[in-house]
């Protein structure tokens, strides 16, 4: 897990009201299903990092006693060693009740359907241009075939340089893996680090937060 230093810029004033925004999004959420009917999907990655802190402020504000947050994610064994550290500290730092599916997503979300039906929502930290995202948005019911769950995306019109603004705004700790040279993180058979950050002068990975073209995010998956 690292930390990296605040640097402010004018920036600032962009990333304060995208975060007013889905906050909103998030109030509205919490007001109509209440958070322990709504689950985080939480696997580590960047975008529900940011997801789960705006979480966080969001519940900070609207309730005085700590809430335990419902957090869900595919237990995959081909997960990154570094990805499930991760996700262990943030469940102990930030008192998660993770609920860990095997199999692929949709199986995953049955099987929730099936134990927790009182869960009646998610909150994703997708964003639109995530695959075959692009026309979703901030409430959208699970597609027809898939349980009965609304997904609240939160992020859906944040850009990738959003993401990376945010977590160093606010010296958010995320995976390390991301100071390596990787910016979208499957598993460890579909992954590699992002070609776009190599630098043939160190013979090194930049970290994610240095890619300025976001269109690239996705340039170490396969």
């Amino acid at each position: 897990m690292v930390s990296v230093p605040r640097q402010f810029s004018s920036d600032d004033n962009h990333i304060d009201a995208i975060v007013c925004s889905s906050t909103e999004v998030i109030n509205q959420g919490l007001l109509q299903y209440g958070m322990s009917n709504i689950a985080l999907a939480f696997n580590g990655g960047k975008d529900c990092t940011v997801l789960l802190h705006l979480l966080l402020m969001s519940l900070e504000k609207l309730v005085k006693e700590k809430l335990t947050i419902t957090a869900i994610c595919i237990d995959d064994p081909d997960n990154f060693v570094e990805i499930d550290e991760f996700v262990d500290s943030c469940v102990t730092h930030h008192n998660l009740s993770m609920l860990k599916f095997k199999g692929k997503i949709k199986d995953g979300l049955f099987e929730l359907h099936k134990q927790w039906p009182h869960i009646k929502a998610i909150f994703m930290g997708t964003r639109s241009t995530d695959p075959f995202s692009s026309n979703l948005t901030s409430f959208a019911m699970c597609d027809e075939g898939w349980p009965p769950l609304m997904r609240i995306n939160p992020i859906i019109s944040w850009s990738y340089t959003d993401v990376w603004l945010f977590l160093r705004k606010y010296d958010i700790p995320y995976c390390s893996l991301y100071d390596r040279g990787y910016t979208s993180i499957g598993n460890k058979t579909n992954t590699k680090q992002n070609p776009a950050l190599y630098d043939a002068d160190s013979g090194e990975y930049k970290a994610a937060y240095c890619l300025s073209d976001g269109s690239l995010e996705r340039g170490g998956r396969t």
